[in-house]
């Protein structure tokens, strides 16, 4: 299924008080010819996100996505490389595995616990 750049950006942009217009954003989308640049405007938003300035008053600082696509903020901005795979702890990876490996309990063990729960 195709996804199209502004959905892409719609998905990607931080949800804020301020997110709204969703249908002025993608009139702007067009207007500007931001489908040429889909991938820069998202990365640009990626990495906004994790800067103090997004984070700062959980979120207080956010621009409105009409106003982010106004002012082409992504224009000119030098974003740094994302880190695209974080490390896994090794136990928890096992402990995955294991899950995934692990067979349900018989209904009749089942039903003993409860009886002994019952007990107690």
């Amino acid at each position: 299924m195709f996804e199209s750049g502004f959905e892409r950006f719609w998905k990607a942009y931080p949800s804020t008080p301020r997110k709204g217009a969703k249908k002025q954003c993608e009139e702007k989308w067009a207007k500007f010819l931001c489908e040429h640049s889909a991938d820069q405007i998202i990365k640009h938003v990626v990495w906004m996100k994790t800067t103090e300035q997004w984070l700062k008053g959980n979120g207080a600082f956010i621009p409105a996505p009409l106003v982010y696509l106004n002012q082409q903020r992504w224009d000119g901005a030098e974003v740094p490389d994302l880190p695209t795979k974080t490390e896994v702890d090794p136990y928890l990876l096992q402990l995955e595995k294991d899950r995934q490996r692990a067979v349900p309990m018989p209904a009749e063990m089942r039903a003993k616990f409860a009886a002994l729960k019952g007990q107690q």
